[in-house]
């Protein structure tokens, strides 16, 4: 799985073999934090290799979540090259392990392998677009439209296929997945009754089922939005 992260997967081996031997493994309990909002410890890297963990921050008195992460994402790396206290938490939604990386040794294995740091800021890129799209999904589209669009994205990256739905164990409570769109959990309640009637969707604990692939899936893989144009009419 390590091999296989973004971080690593296609570099030349012997760049993959000069950062691996760094790497330490941790198995890591459902609930406790693998970084805690305001340390200042020593920077870490780290890769999940299984479970589910969501990134949280503080508002008023609530931790309000806004990503989860899953099997292949990286954590950690921002504050490697730009130190300080961390502004976020990141909790486990269920039992996970990780792989960890000491902040000397990413930025020594960067700044001596060109495609490693490339690598690196192509990772940074792509969470800079993910941020910027969960943005525009807040700012263009309604509460139902932000719900499909973050269940399209939940799908390729924690889904198991079952013959023609697929099972998406995504670990968030009601409240936690109303946060990660940035609406209420009563204004989220709507939406996922609307898809269930549909036929779309089964909730279950933690997870749903999503009942209409055939329909959802060439298109959302390309652009959700536009399966959610054709959902929701938005």
């Amino acid at each position: 799985m390590l091999c296989s992260a973004p971080l690593l997967d296609g570099l030349d081996p012997r760049d993959v073999a000069a950062l691996l031997p760094a790497f330490r493994f941790a198995t890591v309990e459902e609930d406790q934090e693998l970084i805690s909002h305001g340390e200042s410890g020593g920077a870490q890297m780290f890769v999940v290799l299984a479970g589910r963990f969501a990134l949280t921050r503080r508002h008023r008195d609530e931790r309000v979540v806004t990503a989860v992460l899953g099997p292949g994402d990286s954590v950690g790396e921002l504050g490697v090259f730009d130190p300080g206290r961390d502004t976020s938490t990141v909790r486990a939604l269920t039992a996970a392990r990780v792989a960890v990386l000491g902040g000397q040794d990413l930025l020594e294995w960067a700044t001596t392998r060109p495609h490693a740091a490339a690598r690196l800021l192509h990772l940074l890129a792509r969470r800079m677009h993910r941020t910027n799209a969960a943005l525009f999904d807040v700012a263009v589209l309604d509460v139902q439209g932000r719900v499909a669009n973050a269940l399209l994205d939940f799908a390729p990256r924690f889904g198991e296929p079952h013959g023609s739905t697929m099972q998406v164990a995504h670990g968030l409570t009601r409240v936690q997945l109303a946060q990660l769109v940035g609406a209420s959990r009563e204004r989220v309640k709507k939406p996922w009754l609307n898809f269930a009637s549909r036929g779309w969707l089964r909730q279950e604990r933690r997870s749903v089922v999503l009942t209409d692939l055939p329909g959802a899936a060439p298109s959302s893989a390309q652009n959700p939005t536009l399966s959610v144009c054709r959902h929701c009419r938005h």
